[in-house]
């Protein structure tokens, strides 16, 4: 899929590989049921060195999502968590189509186009991302002999 996006922008121009990241966090010490989830943004032209650098400043907090209180139905969520993120990423839209003019490292602008090319959680995080229950496992019933 990067090739082929790569291949389609014009002459010059440079994809910009987006990672994002989430992963909850605790607000409050003291009574422990304060969080939220944070989501990050690092880009992946970066080496990973570089990225995970403490002192890099290579990862951008983007948004911070909060935690939904327990009334809601699952579906609600669901579609607060997809607007939030839409929301969040909607900046990102119009440099994806028409690119933005970018001062690289050596010194040269290009044109660079961001494409969303992660985006890294935990399993607890990814469960809860997309729904499905936490450590669930299908059991066969058939008897193995």
């Amino acid at each position: 899929m990067a090739d082929t996006f790569q291949e389609s922008l014009p002459d010059g121009s440079t994809v910009v590989p987006v990672i994002l990241g989430r992963d909850k966090t605790m607000l409050s010490t003291l009574s422990g049921d304060k969080s939220a989830w944070p989501v990050y943004l690092s880009i992946g032209n970066l080496s990973k060195a570089k990225r995970r650098s403490v002192k890099s400043n290579r990862l951008i907090l983007i948004g911070l999502l909060p935690r939904c209180p327990n009334g809601p139905k699952n579906h609600t969520i669901k579609i607060a968590y997809q607007e939030s993120m839409a929301t969040i990423l909607r900046p990102l839209e119009e440099p994806a189509k028409s690119g933005i003019m970018v001062l690289c490292a050596d010194i040269r602008t290009r044109h660079a186009y961001p494409w969303i090319a992660s985006f890294l959680a935990d399993y607890p995080e990814q469960c809860n991302i997309t729904g499905i229950k936490y450590g669930w496992y299908p059991h066969c019933e058939i008897d193995p002999d």
